[in-house]
């Protein structure tokens, strides 16, 4: 048998942020389709008034958009807390550094790509004007290196603490 070194390994931290992104990615995209099937219920299916076949499509539309956006605002948060935490485990700052902004830069795009699946399975009535995927690449990419950025910052960060 063989015994765990007490020195961290680069691949099981990077492997851990990216699961930890993976697993909020599917919380998130569950979640996201949930509400957005439940906004396109209230505000399009069973709406009554004045104009609801106007008023539904669109608010299904910005609820759906908003959903996008907590999904990338989440993305720093998750990667300054990860990084801090790993980069803890290294004695080098630059190691820290580059393990953390591996493992997010994976992580958040799993994260993303898990998360706009749930939102990208809405179909139905009042659906037709939610944004298409391909016009969010320009700020999902952008989203990614900051995120990235950031997993590298507090990775470097952490391991001034090296437990």
């Amino acid at each position: 048998m063989s015994e765990r070194s007490a020195l961290p390994s680069a691949r099981r931290q990077a492997g851990l942020i990216v699961a930890t992104f993976t697993l909020v990615g599917v919380a998130l995209g569950v979640l996201g389709f949930v509400a957005g099937d439940w906004a396109r219920t209230q505000f399009v299916t069973a709406a009554s008034g004045t104009a609801p076949e106007t008023f539904g499509p669109v608010f299904l539309a910005l609820s759906v958009f908003q959903t996008t956006v907590t999904v990338l605002v989440v993305g720093p948060v998750l990667a300054a807390v990860l990084g801090l935490l790993s980069g803890s485990r290294f004695a080098d700052p630059t190691a820290a550094a580059g393990v953390a902004a591996g493992g997010v830069l994976v992580g958040f795009f799993c994260m993303v790509g898990l998360g706009l699946l749930g939102l990208s399975a809405l179909s139905g009535p009042g659906t037709a004007q939610v944004y298409s995927l391909r016009g969010a690449v320009g700020p999902l990419l952008l989203a990614g290196a900051v995120t990235t950025a950031t997993g590298a910052g507090a990775g470097a960060l952490g391991s001034r603490f090296v437990r």
